[in-house]
């Protein structure tokens, strides 16, 4: 069966509200999540708590969807609203220390990008993480936070103008 049937059977079973599909879709994807769920959180136990929380709700809500089609974005935008849901509860700042420990194995330029990332606004940020650190595409990003396509694009070309003016600014300090 190739990759796409396979999917297609996937789906199908979660559709039944089988939380055994929910899992196995979830896992393949589970370092997806954990990317996008560390740009957004920068805690490995948040980023857990997040993940189960989201296949629980998955799984409950299956009834929701309306298109199978629109699955993964379905399923994503939940995760981004409950790691916002985090983010709003905890109601502090990142611990840029715990950043830098975490992520010793990544180069350190990214480093210093999500640290500059902490200080532009969250419409800015949210767009720019979704592009270049998740890899969606614009219009991934657009249906994502159900805005228009223009929107992702004018945040997205603003968010880079503002992380190039923070990181430019700490050079000449």
């Amino acid at each position: 069966m190739d990759v796409t049937g396979a999917q297609d059977l996937l789906l199908k079973r979660i559709k039944k509200h089988d939380m055994d599909a929910v899992v196995e879709w979830f896992g393949i994807r589970k370092d997806k999540y954990y990317r996008m769920g560390w740009s957004y959180l920068y805690n490995s136990y948040d980023i857990e708590d997040v993940f189960h929380g989201t296949i629980i709700k998955v799984y409950d809500n299956i009834h929701q969807l309306r298109e199978e089609r629109y699955f993964e974005t379905w399923a994503t935008s939940i995760f981004i609203n409950e790691c916002k849901k985090v983010l709003r509860e905890r109601k502090r700042s990142v611990d840029l220390e715990n950043l830098e420990e975490s992520a010793a194995s990544e180069d350190t330029y990214i480093i210093e990008i999500k640290e500059h990332l902490i200080n532009i606004e969250e419409i800015y940020r949210e767009v720019i993480i979704l592009k270049y650190i998740s890899g969606y595409s614009q219009e991934e990003i657009a249906e994502l936070l159900n805005i228009p396509i223009g929107t992702v694009k004018t945040r997205i070309y603003r968010g880079l103008k503002l992380l190039r003016k923070n990181m430019k600014r700490e050079e000449l300090e």
